[in-house]
């Protein structure tokens, strides 16, 4: 894929809360491109606060989400680390802790598996895989 490449993407959020299992999966397109040898998706969701507009910026075992809008919010995902993020909202702000258990980054895919921690005291274990292909038009 060129830079800027418009791509189609598949979202899938799979969280284990102990024996419950929750999958989230939206269809999206968006911006695929290259600039200093890391990979950028841009595109938008939908939520119920309103539109979001999400930044996945890929490289070398690391991972950040920035998004914008109706959530704010920027993670870093890099293995066997720690790190914290405050996720705003219209009507607050939670504090999240991320330990990045793996990272893979391939050829048309993002896969993030985590442990999240929201405010300190509820751990639930996260995979995120972002897939995302060139459109067909």
């Amino acid at each position: 894929m060129n830079r800027e490449t418009p791509v189609s993407i598949h979202v899938q959020s799979v969280v284990n809360e102990g024996k419950d299992t929750e999958t989230i999966e939206f269809q999206t397109t968006g911006q695929y491109y290259l600039k200093n040898n890391k990979i950028y998706l841009v595109y938008h969701e939908e939520h119920d606060l309103g539109k979001v507009k999400t930044t996945v910026k890929a490289h070398s075992g690391e991972v950040l989400i920035m998004r914008t809008g109706a959530i704010r919010m920027k993670q870093r995902f890099l293995p066997d680390v720690h790190t914290r993020t405050l996720y705003k909202m219209p009507f607050g702000e939670l504090e999240l802790g991320v330990e990045t258990k793996e990272i893979e980054i391939g050829s048309g895919t993002i896969r993030l598996v985590y442990d999240m921690l929201v405010d300190h005291d509820q751990r639930h274990l996260h995979t995120l895989t972002i897939a995302y292909k060139e459109e067909q038009g």
